[in-house]
C-alpha cells in the first residue's frame, strides 16, 4: 500500500483528528488478544512480524532466518494474502500465486510453506508433513498461534512514523505495547528515523539485529549508467528504486502498483510503450507473477537480506535452536 505522507510527520492536523479511530483500532487489537485462546504448537514457532503497515522487509528477513534454520527442518507458514487455496502445502510444480499468494511462492522456492490465514490450523499442518520448526512470515497481532520467539522487523529509515495508531499513523497498535511481546527487533537499513532512540526512551530493553539488503551487486554493475523504467508492486517500492539509483543506474521512468498485485498484460504492455526502446526492471515478488509471454525481456533485481553480525542472530536463536 501507499502510505499517506502525514504519516512521517511528527505533528499534523490530519492525525490529531484521526486519534480518535486509531484508538478503536489499537483496543479491537487488545481485545482479541484478551478474547482468543492461543495453540500451542509441538514445535518451535519464530514469528517474524512488524507493528506498523507497509513494507518493512518481513519475507526476506524470513528467508534469511531460513538459511540457518532450514537444516533442523524448519517450514515457512504464510497467511497467502488473497490466495485461493487455504491450509495447503505449497507445490510450487503445480501451484501459482494466483493460488497460493507471490510471498508464499517466492518461500516455497526456499523451504517447505504451509498457507493458511488460520495459524493455529496451518501450524498443525506444518507439523503433520513433518515440520520440526516453524518460521510464520507475519502475523505479531495474531494471537491464535503462540509464538516460541517473535521478532519486530522495523524499516530504519521509516521507523514508527508519527508513532500513530490507524488510521492516524502507520502503527496497528502503540509501539510500546506491542514491544512487550516482542523477543528481538530487526532494523532494516540504516538507522536514520532513530529506532534506537525510540527504543531507550520508552525502556524498551530487546536484542537489537541489524542487517540490509544487498542486491544482486553483478546485475547492478551491468546496469550502472544505463537507463530503465523501474515498476513494482511492494509495501514501499521507493526501496527498490533508490537502490536502483544509488547503484548508479539512471531509472527514466517508475510505474507503483499496490502491495500484491496481479499484473495483466495491459499493464506490461502500457509500461513498454510508455519506456520504447529503454528495458523494463522489477523485483523478485513481482516477477514470480509474471507468467509466459509477461516475463519476456523483463529485467529481475534479485538479492538477499543479510544480517550485520550472524553471531548475535545464533545468540538470540540459540535456545530456539536448542
Amino acid at each position: 500500500m501507499k502510505t499517506p505522507a502525514f504519516w512521517d510527520k511528527k505533528t499534523s492536523v490530519l492525525s490529531k483528528v484521526l486519534m480518535p479511530f486509531g484508538a478503536i483500532y489499537a483496543w479491537t487489537v487488545a481485545r482479541r488478544f484478551k478474547r482468543t485462546k492461543p495453540y500451542q504448537a509441538p514445535v518451535p514457532v519464530i514469528c517474524v512480524g512488524n507493528i506498523s503497515v507497509g513494507g518493512t522487509g518481513k519475507t526476506p528477513v524470513c528467508l534469511a532466518l531460513m538459511k540457518i534454520l532450514k537444516e533442523q527442518g524448519f517450514f515457512f507458514l504464510n497467511h497467502g494474502y488473497k490466495s485461493k487455496i487455504k491450509n495447503v502445502l505449497v507445490d510450487t510444480n503445480t501451484h501459482t500465486p494466483f493460488d497460493v499468494g507471490d510471498e508464499a511462492m517466492l518461500l516455497a522456492s526456499v523451504a517447505p510453506t504451509v498457507v493458511d490465514n488460520h495459524r493455529a490450523r496451518g501450524a498443525q499442518l506444518a507439523v503433520k508433513c513433518g515440520a520440526k520448526g516453524i518460521i510464520m512470515d507475519d502475523g505479531f497481532q495474531n494471537p491464535s498461534l503462540i509464538k516460541t520467539l517473535s521478532f519486530v522487523v522495523v524499516d530504519g529509515r521509516k521507523g514508527f512514523g508519527n508513532e500513530c495508531v490507524l488510521p492516524a499513523g502507520p502503527l496497528r497498535e502503540p509501539a510500546p505495547k506491542g514491544l512487550k511481546r516482542a523477543d528481538g527487533i530487526i532494523i532494516v537499513g540504516e538507522d536514520t528515523w532513530g529506532v534506537r532512540f525510540y527504543l531507550q526512551r520508552h525502556k524498551i530493553d530487546l536484542p537489537i539485529l541489524t542487517g540490509r539488503f544487498v542486491p544482486d551487486t553483478r546485475m547492478l554493475n551491468d546496469l550502472q549508467g544505463q537507463k530503465v523504467f523501474a515498476f513494482a508492486g511492494l509495501g514501499n517500492p521507493n526501496k527498490f528504486f533508490d537502490t536502483l539509483s544509488e547503484a548508479g543506474v539512471e531509472i527514466v521512468g517508475t510505474q507503483v502498483f499496490p502491495d500484491h498485485y496481479f499484473y495483466t498484460r495491459f499493464d506490461i504492455e502500457e509500461m513498454k510503450q510508455k519506456a520504447g526502446l529503454i528495458p523494463l526492471i522489477t523485483t523478485t515478488k513481482d516477477a514470480v507473477k509474471l507468467t509466459g509471454e509477461l516475463a519476456n525481456n523483463i529485467l529481475v533485481l534479485s538479492g538477499d537480506f543479510i544480517f550485520d553480525d550472524l553471531n548475535e542472530v545464533h545468540t538470540v536463536l540459540k535456545e530456539v535452536l536448542k
